[in-house]
């Protein structure tokens, strides 16, 4: 029998099946701008640590080792991408006396008995900001929750654009390599670690800083409900991105009143790509404009983003969004749940009314053109503001996806592995009855941020103050949206 190793984030249980390997996950940005107003926490604790409870979620990462004997990484768990980088401990951004970026973890490969070179120059990808990414591509042992993968082709990245490297968990079909290779996903079932090509993300709750990603099973203790599943859909004749049917939202009142926005507004197709390396969320703007509505949002000329009132995290409120895919599947996000308390002591345009002012965690698709990042605005991206509200099954195997509403803040765990040659796994899962801990509204402490603009970052990312905390671009692949993501070679 096919030993299923199911790689369980965060959450640790008595209940864990024998199967499952389980090991950390932080949330928030492993590294802070030195120099900032922010606060002043250690280089480690900037990613082991709360963050002031990090209400911006900017980001979900995991501890590998890498190499022989193994260095420690962290890398952010992305699903927009498919390529897993270490930083090189010779990269410009870590070695630029000049940048205010600090650097977390990074890897020298002349350390490691195990590493080979496997293409030299052969990793570049270009970011909407202009920024590129430059490096090798190497191999060595990967070891993740105790599991090694022997020989993982990886990219060994010397120019660099963010301060921690990333473990792409998307289709090797979008790989940057001019020849494809089987990346962690492959691998892992290629050396019988899991038993399909499939995991499942719980990112959990805003207020929290750990969230789990099980791979090769799901666990029926996260979720509500049944699995409801949508098919993949393809980009140019290929599975290369998480890319679903998006039908519409919902949006349900305080007073009673529902108002459904279809994407039959939209002139053109808009299906919804599932991110994991984006903290926000964008809507085409037909669709995102009766939310802001919805909540008063205002936008902020100079911020450039949407900002809402923050008394929504200090209150219960019963205004809800309900996101709708294929016609089928439904998840309902609390307003709660989209307000991110991050611009602490910046200076908000004066046209702003709020006495406290908070990032709302859904923009318009425009935000990109206005920047000139893209020439249309036709897709949808659900980033971290919608998956914490879901539990998410990418199943490569069967190319579908498997939602169901989040059991917030579960503290036990009931694994089921799952198996290539049963595509009928998802659709037969069954979750908890209901919720099962109970929402207590409270004010929420401000994480401070600096309003220079000027420093090393602002010129390594979009022209924004919030670029840091929510690395909103930077891990996205263009082919995803204009057939597959953000970054383009």
């Amino acid at each position: 029998m096919r030993l299923a190793h199911a790689l369980l984030l965060a959450l640790a249980s008595s209940g864990l099946s024998q199967q499952a390997i389980q090991f950390s996950i932080t949330k928030g940005p492993p590294g802070r701008q030195v120099g900032s107003t922010s606060s002043a926490l250690a280089r480690r604790a900037t990613y082991s640590e709360k963050l002031i409870n990090n209400i911006s979620g900017a980001g979900y990462y995991v501890q590998v080792k890498v190499g022989t004997p193994p260095q420690s990484m962290t890398l952010l768990v992305d699903t927009g991408s498919s390529d897993a980088w270490v930083l090189s401990y010779k990269a410009d951004l870590c070695i630029n006396s000049d940048s205010t970026i600090e650097c977390v973890d990074t890897f020298n490969p002349t350390k490691s008995s195990t590493h080979k070179l496997v293409n030299q120059s052969g990793f570049r990808v270009k970011y909407l900001d202009g920024g590129i990414a430059l490096g090798d591509y190497i191999s060595d042992d990967f070891s993740i929750g105790g599991t090694t993968v022997k020989s993982l082709q990886m990219a060994y990245v010397t120019k660099a654009v963010r301060n921690t490297g990333i473990l792409g968990l998307g289709f090797s079909s979008s790989e940057r390599a001019a020849t494809k290779y089987p990346n962690i996903i492959d691998q892992l079932v290629d050396q019988k670690q899991i038993g399909a090509k499939a995991f499942s993300l719980y990112l959990n709750d805003r207020r929290t800083d750990a969230g789990a990603i099980l791979f090769g099973g799901i666990d029926r203790d996260k979720f509500i409900g049944p699995l409801q599943v949508v098919p993949m859909l393809k980009s140019g004749g290929t599975y290369s991105s998480f890319e679903i049917d998006f039908s519409g939202v919902t949006i349900a009142y305080t007073n009673g009143t529902i108002v459904n926005i279809s994407s039959s507004v939209l002139d053109h197709p808009a299906p919804a790509v599932l991110d994991s390396g984006t903290t926000l969320s964008y809507l085409p703007e037909e669709m995102a404009s009766p939310v802001f509505s919805a909540v008063d949002s205002v936008f902020d000329p100079d911020l450039r983003y949407n900002l809402v009132d923050c008394g929504y995290l200090d209150k219960e409120h019963n205004l809800s969004l309900t996101f709708q895919f294929n016609n089928t599947a439904t998840i309902v996000i609390p307003i709660r749940e989209l307000v991110l308390d991050i611009l602490g002591n910046y200076k908000i345009h004066p046209s702003v009314p709020f006495q406290r002012s908070c990032l709302l965690g859904i923009q318009s698709t425009d935000i990109f053109e206005t920047q000139g990042t893209v020439k249309q605005s036709n897709f949808t991206l659900l980033g971290d503001t919608f998956l914490r509200s879901a539990y998410v099954v990418f199943d490569m195997s069967h190319y579908q996806v498997g939602l169901a509403q989040a059991n917030l803040n579960s503290s036990t765990t009931n694994v089921i592995e799952l198996s290539a040659d049963e595509p009928s796994s998802l659709s037969s899962a069954t979750g908890v009855a209901a919720q099962q801990t109970t929402y207590t509204p409270t004010t929420r402490p401000i994480t401070t941020l600096s309003s220079a603009s000027d420093s090393a970052s602002d010129r390594l990312r979009p022209p924004t103050p919030l670029s840091e905390l929510l690395g909103i671009i930077a891990v996205t692949l263009m082919s995803t949206i204009i057939g597959g993501a953000f970054a383009i070679i």
